[in-house]
């Protein structure tokens, strides 16, 4: 209570420890309503009995607050997350209380659902929820940008294969990058050839499997670039959308799965 903590109930566990709990004085508790996506959540023939329940409850702070979340948000046309608001609308109409359902994409795409609270997430990061849409075209900046160097440069022969497995072999003659960088930083191990990175402001395709410390790039047989120039894995000019739809996945994964070998560095801008 000292900290203003807030929690949530979903299921009849959780209800019966807070029952059962002594506490120094009440908490603020949200119910999370389950009106659609079936992952967490009371279910609608449950609602009246947890909020009957919840008021009944010394150690609940009043009024009680209500919750949802969208499982289609991010599909613009999806008719479940119209079927989503309508019934949490029906059922906590006649309720005091805030209320609260929509996160990053259902905050861009259905002002309908804002309610009295809303729950950014993704777009904190300056990154699109939608698949079909970059954060520039939402208006968007990133606030994340995954950089590295590189740390060497190789003459490549046509026919010749870089890398683990040989995957990738040159049609022509040309230069291969070496970036510090790889799956042990969080780099998605199954980009795939052609993933893009920009090495000093020109988009270059990855070239070879992605080690654990390395990947490496096709430069091209004209490139001037030097051991140590910077390379942009995402971020300013390459959107991680973009590389996510190479690698076949959601930016959310990618911007989350660095991991701690990777240094943040905080500017202001």
């Amino acid at each position: 209570m000292t900290n203003n903590i807030q929690t949530v109930v979903h299921c009849e566990e959780q209800l019966q420890a807070l029952e059962q709990a002594k506490l120094e004085g009440p908490v603020v508790v949200w119910l999370k309503m389950d009106t659609g996506m079936h992952r967490l959540g009371v279910r609608p023939e449950q609602y009246e009995e947890f909020i009957a329940r919840l008021h009944a409850c010394d150690n609940v702070a009043k009024p009680l607050r209500y919750m949802s979340h969208f499982g289609c948000a991010d599909e613009l046309e999806n008719p479940v997350t119209t079927k989503q608001i309508e019934l949490f609308e029906q059922t906590t109409q006649t309720c005091q209380g805030e209320r609260s359902i929509a996160a990053s994409s259902g905050i861009l795409s259905r002002p309908e659902s804002h309610f009295e609270w809303v729950r950014p997430g993704i777009i904190m990061y300056g990154v699109s929820p939608f698949s079909d849409k970059d954060a520039q075209q939402l208006g968007y900046r990133p606030v994340m940008t995954l950089r590295s160097h590189l740390i060497a440069i190789n003459d490549l022969k046509a026919g010749e294969s870089v890398g683990y497995g040989a995957n990738w072999t040159s049609e022509r003659d040309t230069k291969i990058g070496v970036i510090a960088l790889g799956y042990g930083d969080g780099y998605p191990r199954m980009a795939p050839n052609g993933t893009p990175v920009l090495v000093n402001g020109r988009k270059v395709p990855l070239a070879g499997r992605v080690s654990m410390d390395m990947l490496t790039v096709d430069l091209g047989p004209d490139a001037e670039d030097k051991v140590g120039d910077s390379v942009t894995m995402w971020g300013d000019s390459l959107p991680v959308e973009e590389v996510a739809r190479y690698v076949g996945t959601i930016a959310y994964e990618l911007v989350t799965k660095l991991t701690s070998r990777v240094i943040p560095v905080y500017t202001k801008d």
